[in-house]
């Protein structure tokens, strides 16, 4: 299963155990530099929200792993500020039979 979605989901369950706000923020803020020192800026505080934003908004293992086969991370960081979920999945599956950029499309 793809990194980004694992990394979401352990952070979501383990970590954050569905508490948000100001206890996520200094938790996933902790958690950011201690794995930027250890793997480097890819995993900053910025990525890490997204992370557990793509753990959150595509919880299904099956539907991520179908479209990480033809989606990149790029299209994930893109889709994910759309706030419906219906449209969310729309445009998804526009991206993968497509196969095209995001950019153009993104509505939230």
């Amino acid at each position: 299963m793809p990194l980004y979605w694992q990394v979401g989901i352990r952070i979501r369950r383990e970590i954050l155990q569905g508490k948000r706000a100001r206890y996520g923020e200094r938790v996933l803020s902790a958690v950011a530099a201690r794995l930027n020192v250890e793997f480097g800026r890819g995993f900053g505080e910025k990525n890490l929200r997204r992370m557990v934003q793509f753990a959150e908004q595509f919880p299904d293992e099956q539907i991520v792993a179908a479209l990480l086969r033809q989606l990149g991370w790029t299209h994930f960081t893109l889709l994910l500020p759309i706030k419906d979920s219906l449209r969310r999945e729309f445009y998804a599956e526009m991206c993968r039979i497509e196969r095209r950029d995001l950019s153009c499309r993104r509505a939230s």
